[in-house]
């Protein structure tokens, strides 16, 4: 009430100001005046609007609830319960639609802000942490992985010899044979593509990644339809939806392939109509490799995210087929769309009947996307198969809980999967969001319960390696304790106990890198060496904690390591002996490149109790980073 006065006040001051004193003679001390007026009245709104995102209403019953359980579980403490719920819910709700402006909403949007307020609703119940307590738990929980790794590669009776990126390499690693000249095809032909799917992503991807030049060969392409109205922008036969008044997402899209000197793409259509699972999407022509591509951006936007975080199962609407091929909702619902846009607009028999003259009546067809986009590409490809059986689809860095056992292992046939790194969200398996921020949630509590340790501590450590003894013990007891904590699960524990489970999609790529042995400071550091494997779909199980789990993720980073495997294995032996050292002794096998990069396992020998020792060292050094 004294914010809503104050703020009053100061409208009533800067009205009284501006309108009978418009003859002041004293014009600095009335422009300060009314400077600070104007302050008052921002600082007072902005408090409201937050503490409006900010209050929780349900606390009360929150209260009531705690002091119940206490007492005793009965039927009040159901009803308290559910009260409880419903209003975090609706709080939830309220804030989402602040947060993305939105007043009048369709039906669709209205449950996806259910949906995700339910989540949020679930995570944030009961949790009295602080952001402080957050990155303290992240550095705790970073070391406690690294320790357990270290702690299985001491193990003398194991079959792992490395870790790469968080993840275990053992002598059944298959690694791409990039020396089979038609598996170095298909691996060029993914690097290919990851540059339409990067393209997707318009104008803030192409400054961000060239800020100087990219921001002036832009300007000079673009024109506002409001300032040059007669001057044409794209060529008739090019379709935009929905750009904005400069049409600086379709220019950027032309650049990026005109500053790869890739002259033979034609854009044919582009949408940048942008909604809660409704994803812009580009359509164009490839004469050189006579395909035709459909390319889906990511997640860019808020409303990118709802549909991310709708991640219940939905039945994959593919016609003569049973229910069992179950896949991420929001990412379902938006492959349907831009199926609908095609089909309405006729896209594709536009891009098919592009050129006849070149042959592009029989051009094959290739769906890319990357993150949200990856997830939307491998579903659509479903949807286009019956159409197109010849599709393929390239999705870099899809989403982990996207689909079904059987409809993941039917993508195979026809989707290629890129993983970069540690990369987080490709590692949610099960419904994207629900079981890693519950997981997250139980881990994070659990590793500061059991910290005896100051939190600046802690924090402070992170620049360094924290030593063993500053780590929380797993005791018996402690385990024990632990589980005492979840006796009672949530609802959001029980939901996800019966839900399906789902993976990432087709044949997984793994790019994965060691980082040498850290060296003095007046050493210069060596790079670190990337390599591919072939990945487990089920093997994405755990969140990796790490600085690069967020970056690994940007679409130029996953484009940078692509090609940096290609550097590597082009510089032949000498660039590949540090990593080969990690995996094998140098007393067991002859390291050359070509039995680095074969799928078959590394031959073992006696020689392997000899180098031990080296193995166990080495093994350390890889999985330190």
């Amino acid at each position: 009430a004294i914010l809503v006065i104050e703020f009053v006040y100061a409208i009533v001051g800067i009205v009284w100001l501006t309108q009978y004193y418009a003859s002041c003679n004293d014009i600095t001390a009335k422009s300060v005046t009314l400077g600070m007026y104007s302050e008052c009245g921002l600082c007072a709104f902005l408090v409201c609007i937050t503490v409006l995102c900010v209050f929780d209403p349900t606390g009360r019953t929150f209260v009531k609830l705690r002091a119940t359980k206490r007492r005793q579980r009965n039927l009040r403490t159901y009803n308290l319960r559910h009260r409880l719920e419903e209003g975090q819910a609706s709080s939830w709700t309220r804030r989402l639609k602040v947060f993305l402006c939105c007043t009048r909403t369709k039906d669709s949007q209205s449950d996806a802000y259910s949906e995700i307020a339910y989540l949020f609703a679930e995570f944030f119940r009961d949790l009295d942490i602080v952001p402080s307590d957050i990155i303290a738990g992240l550095v705790l929980l970073r070391q406690r992985q690294r320790a357990k790794r270290n702690a299985v590669l001491d193990e003398a009776n194991n079959d792992i010899l490395a870790f790469l990126s968080g993840m275990p390499v053992t002598r059944n690693t298959k690694y791409l044979d990039l020396k089979n000249a038609q598996e170095m095809q298909r691996y060029k032909e993914v690097c290919y593509y990851m540059l339409f799917a990067l393209a997707a992503y318009g104008w803030p991807i192409y400054l961000m990644r060239k800020p100087t030049c990219g921001l002036c060969r832009l300007a000079r392409s673009c024109s506002c339809c409001c300032l040059c109205p007669s001057r044409p922008r794209y060529a008739p036969s090019v379709t935009i939806e929905e750009d904005n008044c400069c049409g600086c997402n379709a220019i950027a899209i032309r650049r990026h392939f005109l500053d790869e000197n890739m002259t033979s793409v034609d854009i044919v259509y582009t949408s940048c109509h942008d909604a809660v699972y409704e994803t812009p999407f580009y359509v164009a022509v490839d004469h050189d490799k006579k395909k035709v591509v459909i390319s889906i951006r990511g997640t860019l936007s808020p409303k990118d995210a709802l549909t991310d975080l709708t991640g219940d199962a939905e039945r994959l609407p593919v016609e003569g087929h049973h229910g069992t091929w179950l896949g991420h909702k929001g990412m379902v619902l938006s492959a349907e769309y831009i199926k609908k846009k095609l089909e309405q607009e006729m896209v594709l028999s536009q891009a098919f009947g592009r050129d006849l003259g070149r042959g592009t009546k029989h051009y094959g067809l290739i769906v890319v996307g990357h993150s949200l986009g990856a997830g939307t590409a491998a579903i659509l490809s479903f949807l286009l198969r019956p159409q197109y059986p010849s599709l393929k689809c390239f999705a870099y860095s899809p989403p982990g809980g996207l689909l079904s056992e059987d409809a993941m292992e039917y993508s195979k046939e026809f989707v290629t999967a890129v993983v970069l790194g540690k990369d987080l969200v490709p590692r949610q398996v099960e419904k994207i969001g629900l079981s890693q921020l519950e997981g997250f949630r139980r881990q994070l509590l659990d590793v500061l319960q059991r910290s005896n340790k100051p939190k600046w501590r802690i924090i402070v450590g992170a620049t360094k390696c924290i030593p063993k003894s500053e780590l929380p013990e797993e005791t018996e007891e402690n385990s024990v304790t632990s589980n005492r904590l979840w006796t009672h699960p949530s609802d959001l524990t029980i939901a996800l106990s019966a839900s399906t489970p789902l993976y990432p999609p087709g044949r997984i790529i793994h790019v994965v890198h060691n980082h040498p042995a850290e060296q003095c400071c007046c050493c210069e550091q060596e790079d670190p060496t990337y390599f591919a494997i072939w990945g487990d779909n089920k093997a994405f199980n755990e969140v990796i904690i790490s600085p690069a789990m967020l970056h690994e993720h940007l679409p130029y980073v996953v484009m940078e390591g692509l090609n940096k495997v290609l550097e590597n294995y082009n510089k032949g032996k000498t660039a590949l002996l540090s990593a080969a050292k990690v995996m094998v002794s140098p007393t067991e096998v002859d390291l050359t490149p070509e039995l680095i990069f074969q799928s078959q396992p590394l031959p073992s020998g006696p020689s392997v109790q000899i180098g031990t020792g080296a193995i166990t060292a080495d093994r350390r050094n890889s999985s330190t980073k």
